[in-house]
């Protein structure tokens, strides 16, 4: 039945092209995500402290 390993193959290769694409969004979300997160301006992002140690 030709027919039969032809259907299964085109839904394996379906299903891998539609879960590599699926894993993929998932991490390119994640890292743009991420970065949203972080502050945007560097110089404001540094800690600020005028303490010293020997005040």
């Amino acid at each position: 039945m030709p027919q039969l390993n032809l259907t299964w193959w085109l839904f394996n290769f379906l299903l891998g092209w539609l879960s590599t694409i699926i894993i993929f969004t998932i991490l390119i979300n994640k890292n743009l995500l991420n970065k949203s997160l972080q502050p945007q301006n560097p110089l404001l992002s540094k800690n600020n402290n005028n303490q010293w140690p020997w005040n």
